[in-house]
């Protein structure tokens, strides 16, 4: 009977930790994997202290630029930042030997995706192009992708597309 007994709890914590292990270990969504997946291709291996970022949320986004070893000097620091409606807009930080620009977007507004290869070899070897379209004008800004895998930088746009059409 006590060995019976110790079988069953023995089992059961067994299995409570296997549970909390499972729980602990949860399957990324596919909004989570490519907002990963872009923001290690983002990383440009020649400038470790700058941080370049796509924050994806449901139908929102964030691309956030900062670097910490800018050549920026100022008197004083500077903040200036734009936002209508609560829903898109940007802010920009400068001080000495920082530089922040943070750029919010809903992916309702964007009217294109597209991406192309870039001739300078300074700058990364690919950009997805982002063109948002608001009643005040149009918007363009970029993803850097630092990868010289054209099939890699296709399939970043098609599962960014698959985002944008989702909240159409």
């Amino acid at each position: 009977m006590k060995s019976l007994i110790l079988a069953a709890v023995a089992a059961f914590c067994v299995g409570t930790a296997s549970a909390q292990t499972t729980a602990k270990a949860k399957p990324l969504t596919e909004a989570q994997a490519l907002e990963q997946h872009i923001n290690k291709l983002m990383r440009d291996p020649a400038k470790p202290k700058q941080e370049i970022r796509l924050d994806l949320q449901g139908c929102h986004a964030t691309q956030t630029i900062r670097d910490n070893d800018s050549d920026t000097q100022t008197s004083a620091p500077i903040s200036v930042s734009y936002n209508k409606g609560g829903e898109a807009g940007w802010a920009a930080k400068v001080a000495n030997g920082k530089f922040e620009l943070i750029l919010d977007f809903e992916w309702r507004e964007v009217e294109s995706l597209t991406y192309e290869r870039n001739k300078d070899k300074d700058d990364a070897p690919y950009e997805v192009k982002i063109k948002r379209v608001r009643k005040s004008g149009s918007t363009s800004f970029e993803l850097p992708l630092f990868t010289t895998d054209e099939r890699v930088v296709r399939d970043v746009v098609a599962r960014l597309e698959r985002v944008r059409q989702s909240c159409r």
